[in-house]
């Protein structure tokens, strides 16, 4: 009964190659992109993510000046994805193309063996790495859930404890292993019959203090301060133990062997938490011997105005995560950790094809060493300002616009129908999202629910196409308020 039930439901919620073609037929493209659409649908999976996050896709061919897109029609679109914080320094940068290009001509592959460009990429990160006790150990991978997965070996087998928390929202990859972290709505029927349940993984809420899990603050005590309080009674409760077989750090028991949290949470809808969320769970991990893992694979790498999201609460960590911008548009991963953690396995325990592949190191150390410098790092926050600034001005004019939060050029927007209640704008943030892409400008939708927009350009951004990304808000929210009769 349970089965033809899902069966039935599975029916409803695929698509049909008739959903298809009216998807088609409704979008605002050319004939040459209809036409490769077309082609595109008649041999790739209809489960692909582009159909989840969009109606359609645009279908891009090129760049201009590095964040502005354009398809097989000629149409531009203004560029606020960065191939979801992959392409950080800009579509097809010239520096990165040019070291690219040069390796290619020398090595190209040499399986997960070392050679000068992966030694060199290794020696950087541990350089410049907030690892705890300052010695650093590195083991690269291809994407970023080989390096979640590899962290939580890690994890597990040099503390011998089998339990790993996160928060809710946070997003750590989608494969079996990494889905239990993830958790993300939607995602886990589609591994029936045989869920991504790793029973060792536990969860606690995230400090979101817009949207609080805690509820609303009482009167006379700031949001932020409250969701940190709330969420310290919530974790002192969940380590009370008395008996455990797991060895005691300082008098205190604990069956965790880490945290794995986001700094920031980005497929949640680049959301920043409370002041002091990383420090308490420093804390925590100091006071019950727990490790604390950051994964900074979208929120790293000078997206935030500074090196590591970390870096804003001047919080050292056990194990740092990477990949996306690190390979400057080709896959590559890595796991910074403190050297006693991956000194504890012995030879064999990690392999990977493609790991540290040597033209995406020599792309990863052209990266570090732009993306390191404090010039840099300043020209992002000046320019997160700017576009803030715009939004907050767009803000005065769009009460759909409830809440804006950044940190350099991680930029999230909630869109709600009132902003005294907060009541989420889910069907007016799709309107808006697809008038844009009409418009001409991608950017992605998400949020708890399913409200906020991820505002996620290349740091290279110029300021000419920050003006056009607001005048297209600007023309696309006033048709949405037209549409749902909002004010």
């Amino acid at each position: 009964m349970f089965e033809n039930d899902f069966l039935e439901q599975r029916k409803r919620l695929g698509l049909t190659e008739k959903d298809i073609e009216r998807r088609v037929q409704a979008a605002a493209f050319g004939e040459k992109a209809k036409d490769w659409t077309h082609r595109w649908l008649a041999v790739e999976s209809y489960g692909q993510v582009g159909l989840g996050l969009f109606n359609l896709p645009p279908m891009i061919e090129s760049t201009k000046g590095g964040d502005i897109l354009v398809d097989v029609d000629g149409k531009e679109y203004v560029d606020l994805l960065a191939g979801f914080s992959v392409s950080t320094l800009g579509e097809c940068n010239e520096e990165i193309t040019k070291v690219i290009q040069q390796q290619a001509g020398k090595l190209v592959h040499y399986f997960d063996f070392p050679h000068p460009e992966r030694t060199k990429l290794a020696e950087k990160l541990v350089r410049i790495s907030p690892i705890k006790g300052g010695k650093a150990r590195v083991a690269f991978g291809v994407t970023g859930s080989d390096a979640v997965e590899l962290a939580m070996r890690a994890a597990r087998y040099y503390t011998g404890k089998p339990f790993i928390l996160t928060a809710y929202g946070d997003y750590h990859g989608v494969t079996y292993s990494t889905m239990a972290l993830t958790g993300k709505g939607g995602m886990w029927p589609y591994f029936y019959p045989i869920p991504p349940m790793d029973t060792a993984v536990g969860y606690f809420p995230f400090p979101y203090a817009y949207q609080c899990p805690f509820g609303r603050a009482p009167e006379g005590k700031a949001e932020d301060e409250w969701a940190i309080e709330r969420l310290e009674h919530y974790f002192e409760y969940y380590f009370q133990s008395k008996e455990s077989p797991y060895r005691e750090v300082g008098g205190n028991i604990t069956s965790v062997a880490a945290f794995i949290v986001e700094p920031f949470q980005s497929s949640a809808g680049y959301i920043i938490p409370s002041p002091g969320y990383l420090r308490l769970l420093r804390r925590l991990a100091d006071k019950y011997g727990i490790l604390l893992i950051v994964d900074e694979i979208q929120s790293g790498l000078g997206r935030t105005g500074k090196l590591w999201a970390t870096d804003w609460e001047e919080v050292q960590v056990d194990m740092l995560l990477t990949s996306k911008a690190l390979g400057g548009g080709l896959p590559l991963s890595a796991v910074v950790a403190k050297a006693e953690i991956l000194e504890s396995w012995g030879p064999g325990a990690h392999v990977s094809t493609q790991a540290g592949n040597v033209l995406a190191c020599a792309a990863g150390n052209k990266v570090l060493d732009i993306v390191s410098q404090d010039s840099f790092l300043a020209t992002v926050r000046e320019r997160g300002e700017y576009f803030v600034h715009a939004l907050e001005e767009l803000q005065t004019r769009h009460h759909l616009i409830g809440h804006i939060n950044a940190r350099g050029i991680y930029i999230g927007l909630e869109l709600v129908r009132d902003r005294e209640t907060r009541e989420p704008a889910s069907e007016e943030a799709a309107f808006i999202r697809d008038e844009c892409v009409r418009e001409g400008m991608v950017f992605e939708k998400g949020g708890y629910f399913h409200n906020r927009f991820q505002l996620i350009p290349p740091l290279t951004i110029r300021k000419s196409t920050i003006d056009r990304a607001i005048e297209i808000f600007d023309r696309a929210f006033t048709v949405a308020e037209k549409h749902f009769g909002a004010s």
